[in-house]
């Protein structure tokens, strides 16, 4: 009410936030414009009756700022490879930023008198801000630590960078982006791994967060639990393994290789109760811990002037998935969890331990350059015909019934090759039917067809939908 009355001149939020009825609009920001959270996703069981649009807020925002005749500033580190191309065509102006602000100069003096540390870092600029060189990236290679007969999760030159971070009476951060203690559980004798009866995915095994709770399994899609099992349900052996590892593991190494480190742990099981977020980063920030290990919510925002490493554990977990933006997001990840270090007047460093360290993504990521990033991947989705160079539409498909989810999707492929053939278009434009890679979501078996077409739309009108399927056009995931 207030914003439709011209009573607000400023509107912070989320993307709905895009929906306000303003009269004057001049400026849209929208802050980290590639993360995936700007696009509304399919969320909650299948047979909900309510279905939000799939819209994405970046977009909307677009096209709200051109009908208002407004300015649309899109802000990331990692540009989104969609926003990129359209400033390599013309369609957006680009702008730079050469050098990392990272504080005012008044918060760099106050630091200074806190820390008793000279402000070496930092060279003078504009408007009185101050700015810092990116911190150095090391890659470890884990195939050769595992060779030298180094098991740990934490390769030797971590080992010895926490150590001396430890010693300096410093800060690091260790990121790994799953949850949990092991994340998979099976049998040593028959190979029974334990699933999810309503997702058929493994299940994540979860170490007690108190002494008066059992351990637990847990499927992450669904949120189903059960009791960590004493036997095998398929053979009834008692050689139950753990295989994998989360942000519970990582702290549990942790404590075993250096028994005074104060940690906490940010992720989705810590940060449950309201308010645990602000709870957990005041006390690091207060320097009540030494290492903060989290999942992507500690990866960007953070302005931790004690923080002088990072880790990042594993920097395979996104890279390997059956999605075509899976590099662009593990590029993204690695870029912006490496800028937590070296943003006070100590300086920094960032370790990203990996088992494929020629990896493009990974290599780029390591020297902070994202044009020669856009540039390979860029490359690649041309080739395979992929966003930014055409557009995605996915048909998802779900039903209880798996032989009537496997018709419908046999159905969807039928019509649009079909269509396809009518048009005198390519049938490579298809792909599927195939099962998702989540193939059964809360008691759903799941399948999908992908149409790639600079006009999705035009197609799909022909197409005559069957019970319950959902089209998400450039959908941020494939799974």
């Amino acid at each position: 009410r207030r914003v439709q009355l011209g009573q607000v001149d400023i509107v912070i939020g989320a993307r709905s936030a895009l929906f306000l009825p303003f009269n004057n609009l001049g400026l849209i920001v929208l802050d980290e414009e590639h993360d995936s959270s700007y696009k509304q996703s399919e969320t909650g069981p299948h047979d909900n009756p309510v279905r939000q649009p799939l819209y994405h807020a970046r977009e909307t925002a677009v096209e709200l700022a051109r009908l208002s005749n407004a300015t649309v500033l899109l802000g990331s580190a990692t540009p989104s490879l969609e926003s990129w191309s359209r400033a390599q065509r013309g369609e957006y102006r680009l702008l730079r930023l050469s050098r990392r602000i990272v504080s005012h100069a008044q918060l760099i003096e106050d630091q200074q008198a806190r820390y008793h540390v000279p402000a070496t870092a930092y060279e003078a600029g504009e408007a009185e801000a101050r700015f810092a060189a990116l911190p150095p990236v090391d890659i470890v290679d884990m195939r050769a630590e595992l060779k030298s007969g180094n098991t740990h999760l934490f390769s030797r030159r971590l080992q010895q960078a926490l150590k001396d971070v430890l010693d300096r009476r410093q800060q690091a951060i260790l990121f790994m982006n799953r949850r949990g203690s092991a994340t998979c559980v099976m049998c040593r004798d028959c190979g029974y791994v334990v699933s999810c009866p309503r997702c058929d995915s493994p299940l994540t095994y979860h170490e007690p967060m108190g002494s008066s709770i059992p351990p637990v399994l847990i499927c992450h899609t669904c949120n189903h639990h059960e009791a960590q099992p004493k036997q095998c349900p398929a053979c009834g052996s008692a050689r139950i393994r753990y295989f994998g590892a989360g942000t519970q593991k990582i702290e549990a190494e942790l404590a075993a290789l250096f028994p005074s480190a104060r940690a906490l742990r940010w992720d989705r099981d810590t940060t449950t109760s309201k308010g645990a977020h602000e709870v957990i980063l005041q006390k690091f920030s207060e320097h009540q811990a030494d290492v903060l290990i989290g999942t992507q919510m500690i990866a960007k925002g953070l302005d931790l002037p004690l923080v002088t490493l990072v880790g990042v554990v594993s920097a395979d977990t996104s890279l390997h998935l059956p999605d075509f933006r899976a590099a662009e997001r593990t590029f993204q990840l690695l870029t912006q969890v490496a800028g937590r270090a070296g943003r006070g007047l100590l300086g920094g460093r960032a370790i990203i331990q990996t088992y494929t360290p020629d990896q493009y993504a990974v290599e780029t990521a390591a020297h902070h350059d994202y044009e020669t990033f856009a540039r390979l991947e860029l490359d690649f989705r041309q080739a395979a015909a992929y966003p930014p160079f055409t557009r995605v539409a996915r048909l998802l498909i779900w039903d209880k019934n798996p032989d009537r989810a496997q018709k419908q999707a046999e159905n969807a492929a039928r019509q649009l090759d079909a269509i396809l053939a009518k048009r005198g278009l390519n049938r490579s434009a298809l792909i599927g039917p195939a099962p998702c890679f989540f193939a059964k979501v809360r008691d759903y078996y799941r399948w999908h067809v992908t149409l790639r077409h600079a006009d999705p739309a035009s197609i799909l009108r022909e197409v005559q939908p069957g019970f319950n399927w959902r089209v998400d056009v450039d959908p941020m995931g494939m799974f």
